[in-house]
């Protein structure tokens, strides 16, 4: 059965046609006549970039939206996405990275969890002013100017960089903020484990214990915390999970019902059904039709 890739670093490199020297970052440059990717794919990166000209559709989860240059888009590992060109030729510039590497000699490996837009599927797009766009594109030639030359300190040199724009993006992440949102306070470390946790065993735990247990606190805690920091529960966030999934899956038309069900690890097609449609009130052939 066809699932939802995850991309390798690796793998990444291949579908530009680069060459596998670097296994923690590379950067990358799509123009005219480049290979856009529509497969719908996660990643084991962390994705920044920068349209420069033109735009393009991208898709993260279920939230689809035509990108107008001069824009960034910010992608975290767990986030389900597509790129399609549109008529408006793109010229696209891409840093890809692992938190290994952005996080190397830092004491706070929940440092990138601290940046929500990476992960909010609405949100981790921003529109460039030409003022954004100049400091923005300042940046990039640098790190092209780093890695052309093969510069002694291109590891750090890039990373800097990296540092810039996450904090570039989190200053217009703040700005388009709404004043209700949850995240005001850092993200707690349970918070941060449960998210990780889950992106590993949706698929096979749908037991608020189970993830309790692995974080050695009560289930009533853990929700409680959750609750506090995100607006939801243990229990509504693996659902939310698994109908994200769910819904991705179904919309590929060469998968069964049935097909979908075993893949998400349900007794049978029956008890994915009365899920599904209690979740979004419609089976997931009625999902289907209205996706066609």
């Amino acid at each position: 059965m066809k699932k939802i890739t995850t991309y390798s670093i690796e793998h990444h490199q291949k579908v530009f046609n680069l060459s596998s020297n670097k296994k923690d970052f590379f950067f990358v440059e799509l123009g005219k006549n480049s290979l856009f990717n529509s497969e719908p794919r996660r990643s084991e990166t962390y994705s920044i970039s920068f349209l420069k000209e033109g735009e393009v559709i991208s898709q993260a989860g279920l939230t689809t939206q035509t990108i107008k240059a001069p824009a960034m888009i910010a992608l975290g590992p767990t986030v389900v996405r597509t790129v399609r060109e549109t008529e408006n030729q793109p010229r696209m510039e891409i840093i890809f990275f692992t938190d290994d590497y952005l996080l190397a000699n830092r004491s706070n490996v929940f440092y990138l969890m601290e940046f929500d837009f990476f992960d909010n599927e609405e949100q981790h797009t921003f529109s460039l002013n030409p003022e954004q766009a100049r400091k923005i594109e300042r940046i990039y030639d640098m790190m092209k100017d780093t890695l052309r030359e093969h510069h002694y300190h291109e590891q750090e040199i890039i990373r800097s960089c990296i540092y810039i724009l996450i904090h570039e993006l989190n200053s217009f992440h703040k700005l388009q903020e709404s004043p209700e949102s949850h995240f005001n306070e850092k993200m707690s470390p349970i918070l941060v484990n449960f998210k990780k946790l889950l992106n590993k065993e949706y698929q096979k735990q749908r037991s608020v214990n189970f993830y309790a247990d692995k974080l050695n606190i009560t289930a009533k805690h853990l929700s409680e915390i959750l609750k506090k920091q995100s607006g939801k529960t243990a229990g509504e966030w693996i659902n939310e999970v698994i109908i994200l999934e769910a819904k991705v899956l179904l919309q590929n038309k060469t998968l069964s019902v049935a097909e979908v069900s075993e893949f998400l690890n349900f007794s049978d097609q029956s008890v994915f059904g009365k899920f599904f449609k209690t979740h979004t009130g419609l089976t997931p052939l009625q999902y289907r039709k209205t996706t066609i």
